[in-house]
């Protein structure tokens, strides 16, 4: 299905333009082991930004076959945030809904701190409230726990999702973001999912040079996908088969999944 295979590591530290090892960006293809992106060892959110678009441009212009990128931040909110009004957000039909509406209240975060941004939003009523694809996992976290005493996934979602919702605005002719825009992508698309790399870690063996765990995270994700293709077993792991209709229907498009859980 896909031509590469791009695990990203991620984080939701300091300035979105700092780069620093918590951010870490492998890559493989059909031929060939997880190497580093552009030999880097350390990125920038905003790098990693950059990195994705300019090969969706690539794409775009037919100098590049469609990649699969799995990144392990959340990529939504639980569906209690999405159903339930308050005097200072609206309810969500849609996930689309929701993604403007967070990049409204937290679309300054592509250029200062998450701890800095005071979305009227905060603090959360239930942080930490777990989605489903959460609950399907043994140690996720909430999205939604911004402690400033922890370095979580919440605030790798805070500070991502800003950059999805640019990827997803300007190359949505090449890129399905899933399952949001469907469980299936369209043949020649690029996808990007949300992975749980905990979930991969211990299936594999390591490089020596890999010491830390964000690289070998990465470098799992990417041989991860890549082997699935290989495999031939990715498209079960996009249909969702093991759920029940009404949660592939009515929570799964507005909350998510984790790639990987089934």
């Amino acid at each position: 299905m896909f031509a590469h295979y791009v695990g990203i590591d991620y984080s939701g530290k300091g300035l979105p333009t700092q780069r620093h090892t918590a951010i870490q960006i492998f890559e493989s293809d059909p031929a060939g082991m997880p190497v580093r992106a552009l030999e880097r060892s350390s990125w920038s959110r905003e790098g990693a930004y950059r990195y994705l678009a300019e090969r969706l441009m690539e794409q775009r212009a037919g100098g590049r076959g469609p990649m699969i990128v799995v990144i392990d931040h959340g990529l939504s909110f639980p569906l209690s945030y999405f159903r339930e009004a308050t005097p200072v957000k609206p309810a969500f039909a849609s996930w689309h809904d929701f993604l403007q509406h967070f990049h409204a209240l937290w679309g300054a975060a592509k250029e200062r701190p998450v701890s800095t941004v005071a979305a009227p939003t905060l603090p959360y009523g239930r942080p930490t409230e777990l989605r489903l694809t959460e609950k399907f996992t043994s140690s996720a976290k909430s999205v939604l726990n911004l402690d400033p005493r922890l370095i979580s996934v919440a605030f790798s979602t805070h500070a991502g999702l800003p950059w999805l919702y640019e990827l997803r605005r300007d190359f949505s002719d090449v890129l399905h973001v899933w399952p949001f825009d469907g469980l299936q992508p369209e043949a020649g698309k690029s996808v990007l999912a949300e992975a749980y790399p905990s979930l991969f870690y211990n299936r594999y063996g390591y490089p020596a040079e890999l010491a830390k765990r964000d690289e070998r995270d990465a470098y799992a994700v990417s041989l991860w996908l890549r082997e699935q293709d290989a495999a031939g077993t990715l498209p079960l792991y996009l249909a969702l088969p093991t759920l029940t209709p009404e949660t592939r229907e009515e929570i799964v498009p507005l909350e998510g999944w984790i790639l990987g859980v089934l």
